[in-house]
């Protein structure tokens, strides 16, 4: 299956500078960034950018670049300190990235975008992760089959109730990362959630609540600030690129003193870690000087905390609106979806 650059739509060549994109708009972005070049827009600073153009905007291309994560610093070190050698991750990490971007296209084949979008409420958010519960789970599976496929599968849904909510708060900060923006919590089914005004969230049309919108913002609401201040603030200052996303993706999969594991997926949890903390530290060694890369690494695996807190105040959250029958979830959700905390 091949895969689309992120920045112009044309075959993607594999993880460039941070992002999966064309080996046009790689050779694009390590010029521009060599060279110190500075593009002005000749038109509204909203060019499309498509590789079936003849010519692109230059200023609105370089701008898509960093919009999607690609790393300027990764630029600078890997000609000071590989001349000219190409950044290839390690072969594990390489295969989780193409993983995640399967994942992608089957999100734009699940989720049809709506016209004229506005934010989504809470019941429009439940039926999204409904979905994604689904397509997180075959993900999962496919990712990582020769390990998860050995477990018994009471022992895959012990790690996988464990994960699924601590990535869906994950991959929404991710999602602020790239887009430079904490007002709004963007959805992977491209519809959005509203942070500035969250009444729009605990709006229910359809059916009577015992308390306004505005009163839920005010009980509930704080949430999304513990979220705000550990994960999508942190994410949008440090910019995790993409392989760092599935780092920690791969070791909240694989956490530690999780209730009803087995000898066998302790066991197997160990490898996993190491396998995937040492590929980190070799896919530093591409990206970044002898001095930074540890730093680099121990500020990425310090979110994992910030991230169970984050997601252990949501989970609190959705117990007890179901307690108090205020804007609860579906029932499906709550039992299929919410996990132990």
């Amino acid at each position: 299956m091949s895969f689309k650059c992120q920045v112009c739509d044309g075959p993607a060549s594999g993880v460039h500078f941070g992002a999966d994109v064309c080996r046009a708009c790689s050779a694009f972005f390590r010029r521009s960034v060599s060279r110190s070049h500075v593009y002005k827009c000749k038109g509204q600073g909203s060019c499309e950018i498509m590789s079936a153009r003849r010519t692109m905007c230059k200023s609105c291309r370089f701008v898509k670049c960093t919009v999607i994560g690609m790393r300027k610093d990764c630029v600078q070190k890997n000609r000071d300190l590989y001349g000219k050698r190409s950044m290839t991750i390690p072969e594990f990490l390489k295969n989780l990235v193409e993983m995640y971007n399967q994942l992608g296209v089957k999100r734009l084949a699940v989720y049809t975008p709506r016209p004229g979008r506005s934010p989504i409420n809470f019941k429009h958010t439940t039926q999204v992760l409904l979905q994604e519960y689904h397509l997180l789970s075959d993900w999962i599976y496919n990712s990582f089959d020769s390990y998860y496929a050995a477990l018994a599968n009471d022992q895959k849904e012990v790690l996988f109730r464990n994960f699924f909510f601590q990535f869906v708060v994950l991959e929404a900060g991710f999602r602020a990362g790239q887009h430079r923006r904490n007002d709004v919590w963007f959805m992977p089914s491209m519809d959005y959630i509203d942070c500035v005004n969250l009444d729009t969230f605990f709006h229910d049309p359809d059916t009577p609540q015992p308390m306004s919108s505005e009163e839920a913002v005010k009980v509930f609401g704080w949430s999304f600030g513990v979220y705000h201040r550990n994960v999508s603030i942190p994410m949008i200052n440090h910019q995790i690129d993409t392989v760092e996303l599935l780092v920690l993706a791969t070791l909240i999969l694989f956490s530690t003193g999780i209730d009803g594991q087995s000898e066998e997926c302790y066991e197997l949890r160990r490898q996993m870690r190491e396998r995937v903390q040492k590929e980190m530290l070799d896919y530093y060694k591409i990206t970044k000087t002898t001095e930074e890369a540890p730093l680099r690494m121990g500020c990425v695996l310090s979110m994992l905390p910030n991230i169970q807190r984050a997601t252990r105040r949501f989970q609190e959250e959705i117990e007890l609106r179901h307690v108090l029958k205020a804007y609860s979830v579906d029932r499906k959700f709550y039992d299929t979806c919410l996990g132990k905390f």
